[in-house]
């Protein structure tokens, strides 16, 4: 097998960051398994691996608007110095080989994170301050880039969601866009992780109750304050449960409206944790009414875990789900009705269970290793047609 000298970059190379994060991390470690020359450009690695070469790329560290732009120019003309055989690009640097944004598409999530702001007035106030910053018209052109160039990258999206998106807003031919979903560590994520749910359950004073588990970072992109008036409906109508919340964002807002909703004594935040199997070793389902995701890994986790999942369609990770077999896709984030409906669903027990047999057995089918198979045939490819 011939030795591949491979670079790509990310501002931040650690996997306590997000998504596209976690999988540089791991799409690298796996390619220097494979004996081959791995370099990261980069502001910051927490990931010491003494068979990967960081390259520091120097930034200003504010505003965030030139700081973004600063990293795209120096890292993509570092990797163009050294002449490597494949160079892979999440978003953020455009001129590399292979073109796999991480973040979907800018422009598609600009319009439909708005949504997430159900007062109009703060709705129109947040796009007014959109259409005034700096750093969305960065993005948006760093992003748009390559898809601009004459030599244009091998484009690969991470969801069908994404590649419609990349074909409406940049007007990409279908034939040139290839989808490779999120792979999930699906040892590490397992069904036996059940073995954890009196320890995490007693840890929260939790009894008997379903276990709703609701995972971000940022709690009203990912819809959970419709999330928690879904649950008011639910408990008025009887249904016994604790919503289980686990992230680094403000719980203050959250705390008030669970108190407003009466759904104090049921909404639990953990925060952050770096064992994350074990809680949803011990939840029964996760909701992720996401505004936007581009393929949510949270997703993947949940259905490696053995759990029913509840997304939205703006979630890529949705394109894996068969409606009511290991999952429920709503349309909308904000129609309680349908958000209820299908909790409801899950909560008899008979769904739950088909539904985990169902949810492991499609989760094997987006393992990392079948990820990383599919991104080394995308590599050689790209290698054998420049030589």
């Amino acid at each position: 097998m011939k030795r591949i000298r491979f670079a790509t970059a990310i501002p931040n190379f650690s996997k306590k960051k997000g998504g596209a994060e976690r999988y540089l991390v791991d799409l690298c470690t796996r390619m220097a398994d494979q004996g081959n020359e791995v370099h990261v450009y980069t502001e910051h690695w927490d990931e010491e691996d003494t068979r990967i070469c960081f390259h520091r790329v120097k930034t200003v560290p504010f505003p965030k608007s030139l700081r973004l732009l600063f990293f795209a120019v120096q890292s993509t003309g570092q990797m163009k110095k050294g002449h490597y055989d494949v160079t892979l690009g999440v978003g953020n640097t455009p001129g590399t080989d292979v073109l796999q944004p991480h973040g979907g598409v800018h422009w598609a999530w600009f319009w439909r994170s708005l949504k997430a702001y159900d007062n109009p007035m703060i709705r129109a106030m947040k796009f007014m301050g959109r259409v005034l910053s700096p750093r969305q018209w960065v993005s948006g052109c760093i992003e748009s880039t390559p898809y601009r160039n004459e030599n244009s990258p091998r484009i690969v999206a991470i969801s069908d969601m994404v590649k419609q998106d990349m074909m409406r807003w940049y007007k990409i031919a279908e034939d040139r866009i290839a989808v490779v979903y999120n792979g999930v560590d699906i040892e590490r994520f397992h069904p036996r992780n059940r073995r954890y749910r009196e320890e995490i359950r007693a840890r929260h004073e939790i009894g008997d109750e379903a276990v709703l588990l609701f995972v971000s970072n940022n709690f009203r992109m990912k819809g959970l304050s419709f999330l928690m008036r879904a649950l008011t409906l639910l408990k008025k109508e009887g249904h016994s449960f604790k919503l289980l919340v686990m992230g680094r964002d403000r719980k203050g807002p959250y705390l008030r409206l669970a108190k407003k909703l009466g759904i104090s004594e049921e909404t639990i935040f953990a925060g952050s944790t770096g064992q994350p199997e074990r809680y949803y070793g011990a939840a029964d389902m996760l909701v992720h009414p996401s505004f936007y995701d581009a393929c949510s890994l949270t997703v993947l986790e949940a259905l490696a875990s053995g759990l029913p999942v509840i997304t939205s369609s703006s979630n890529g990770a949705s394109g894996i789900l068969t409606q009511g077999k290991e999952g429920w896709v709503i349309e909308d984030p904000t129609d309680l009705e349908a958000l209820g409906r299908a909790i409801r669903y899950f909560l008899e027990e008979g769904n739950r269970t088909e539904a985990s047999i169902q949810g492991r057995a499609k989760a094997e089918r987006f393992s990392e290793k079948i990820n990383f198979d599919h991104m080394k045939r995308i590599f050689n490819e790209v290698i054998e047609e420049r030589s």
